[in-house]
């Protein structure tokens, strides 16, 4: 066995499995945090958490690429 093989990680990164509750939760508080700002809370977390999950989504696709690069 090589260096580089013994080396390599497996299984799915753990950034990638973080990347939707975190992007849900950071979004929602960014949107109460605008929202408090433009006077609409509800609004404001919700438009967030759906930004926040679309992110987070982006985020989960590249690590399903990075782990589909390793052998």
């Amino acid at each position: 066995m090589t260096e580089q093989q013994s080396q390599a990680p497996a299984g799915f990164p753990r950034w990638g499995s973080l990347a939707l509750p975190a992007g849900l939760l950071w979004g929602a508080l960014i949107g109460v945090l605008i929202g408090m700002f433009f006077g609409n809370l509800l609004i404001g977390a919700a438009i967030g958490a759906g930004l926040g999950i679309g992110i987070g989504l982006v985020v989960f696709a590249a690590g399903v690429v990075s782990a589909s690069g390793r052998h």
